[in-house]
């Protein structure tokens, strides 16, 4: 129990590369850091010896048996950023630190661990115009069901509504601190409805019909369809030949009007070598916030595996936000370096140039700790 309260001590203070070298230091004493994680991945032995709240963290969580209740499991996400702005109008720096994301999460599985019940609360989640501040904090309130191996149907607000690969994504999923512009703006959506997910060896989709709002903001003023297709073409080769992901998402519905989106992705990866790309076009959208714009956007991804702890990542952004307007475009040039200190717990630096066609242009350092047990 010392062991895991000195890493909870250790992770919830530190937010700069300084920490890296500091989580290292502490490896070089023999202090077994990666308890955690692999009590997290189902990996610890003696596992029956573990205390119950412990158990609470692990993959399998607190098990039962002779019970309708198969497993209760619980899981803690931290996304910490500092982040270091010069605007080219004005000589001095700005310096911001935001707990982005401190969110519990408890999971319920029973009838043979074929359904499930979910709740995730972020608690730190600010969005303007909500008038409800804990529904808007609430990122996932859902039960579902497997009908057949790798098909599921989900009833609630589950996770973000695939109307873009960048946009559905979670927060340890992502390569970059931030989204893409289309990501952040045309996605981070999510709502209540019907949903049915499924996973196949060459193919996934996710498909639902929801309410139009976001995070029960206005509940039942509108309808949403959105729905995604995944192609994975080289599924039954690609320990030879790389893994290929083709996708396409569309999305319709009406708010406060109507709205329409399409979106195609692709992303391949060999060895140590990743590249994704991904094109949105939206002609009014609904976001976590709604607008009538016409807007359209792409983004392409290059990654190298430095070592199996460290990656090197460029990114190349462009966004129109108006695309009706001329002079509306804004176009990001980012540099990174993931670090993967272990095997749920990352450090990030992200460099980022941002050049606007309408004002002046500004540099961005961010930082990020992540992890989740």
């Amino acid at each position: 129990m010392k062991k895991i309260f000195l890493l909870l001590i250790i992770l919830l203070n530190i937010n700069t590369c300084f920490a890296i070298e500091e989580v290292i230091e502490l490896q070089k004493d023999n202090l077994d850091l990666d308890y955690l994680s692999d009590l997290y991945y189902g990996k610890v032995e003696n596992y029956d010896k573990v205390s119950p709240l412990i158990k609470l963290f692990s993959e399998k969580g607190i098990t039962f048996e002779n019970s309708r209740i198969n497993s209760i499991k619980a899981t803690f996400l931290y996304d910490g950023r500092l982040n270091f702005t010069k605007y080219e109008y004005n000589s001095s720096l700005t310096a911001i630190h935001d707990f982005n994301t401190v969110e519990p999460m408890i999971t319920v599985k029973f009838n043979e661990n074929k359904s499930k019940a979910a709740f995730d609360i972020n608690l730190t989640r600010t969005l303007e115009g909500y008038s409800n501040g804990f529904t808007k904090r609430i990122s996932r309130i859902f039960v579902s069901h497997e009908i057949v191996p790798g098909q599921t149907i989900i009833f609630g607000q589950a996770d973000r509504l695939p109307n873009s690969y960048d946009g559905s994504r979670n927060v340890m999923e992502q390569e970059m601190i931030l989204k893409s512009q289309l990501g952040r703006t045309l996605g981070e959506a999510r709502s209540v409805g019907i949903r049915n997910r499924g996973e196949y060896k060459y193919i996934d989709y996710d498909i639902g019909l929801y309410d139009a709002t976001r995070y029960m903001k206005d509940f039942g003023k509108g309808l949403d369809f959105t729905g995604y297709i995944m192609l994975k073409p080289l599924a039954n080769i690609e320990d030879s030949t790389g893994s290929l992901k083709i996708g396409t998402g569309y999305n319709i519905g009406d708010y406060n009007s109507s709205y329409s989106m399409y979106s195609f992705f692709a992303g391949y990866d060999y060895k140590n070598f990743h590249i994704k790309a991904e094109y949105a076009n939206a002609d009014g959208y609904n976001g976590i916030h709604d607008s009538n714009n016409k807007a359209e956007g792409f983004y392409t991804i290059l990654a190298y595996d430095l070592t199996k702890k460290m990656t090197f990542l460029v990114r190349y952004d462009f966004f129109s936000p108006h695309k009706n307007i001329d002079n509306s475009n804004i176009q990001e040039y980012t540099a990174g370096i993931t670090y993967k200190a272990f095997k749920n717990m990352k450090f990030m630096v992200n460099i980022i140039r941002r050049n606007y066609s309408d004002k002046p242009d500004s540099n961005m350092i961010l930082f990020a700790t992540r992890f989740i047990i």
